[in-house]
């Protein structure tokens, strides 16, 4: 029983250091609308792929190396690193439809020396602007090529600054 009500204080004390930095740095992703919707990028990814990497991450309280002055709210990402048996032209007219039918606009098309590169933006609630990405990348020279399909948006309240 002694453990139980340790364990209990132990989570209690985790809470209230949690909501005290919350409360003491307002911002970040209020309702985790940032979040959620870039979580909708994962339907551009091909059916067929083999996702080698994916990585979402909220908004976390930093600073740039601790140095004064620059503490604030990083961006909000979500990012998928995969592979596709499909031609290159399968998977960006895939990624393009999907994310045009998710509420994505495409802002532009590039080529990159190892393939195509294509970006979206999109308005998120309270006028913030979301980043998508999608393009061909390697890992150094003579590794595999693979896919990279991220998104980002700004965090609410005080941003990181001057990294």
């Amino acid at each position: 029983m002694v453990w139980f009500s340790g364990g209990v204080t132990l989570a209690a004390v985790a809470i209230g250091v949690t909501a005290a930095l919350l409360l003491r740095h307002p911002g970040g992703d209020p309702g985790g609308i940032r979040v959620t919707a870039l979580r909708g990028i994962a339907a551009a990814v091909p059916a067929d792929a083999k996702v080698q990497l994916h990585h979402a991450a909220g908004p976390v309280w930093a600073s740039c190396f601790g140095r004064p002055g620059t503490k604030g709210w990083n961006d909000v990402s979500n990012e998928y690193q995969f592979t596709s048996a499909s031609p290159v032209d399968t998977v960006v007219a895939g990624a393009k439809a999907t994310l045009k039918s998710a509420g994505w606009a495409q802002t532009s098309t590039f080529t990159f020396p190892l393939g195509p590169a294509v970006e979206w933006t999109k308005t998120l609630k309270g006028n913030v602007l979301a980043h998508a990405l999608l393009s061909v990348n390697n890992r150094g020279a003579n590794t595999a090529t693979y896919w990279d399909l991220s998104a980002s948006a700004p965090s609410a309240g005080q941003q990181v600054a001057g990294c």
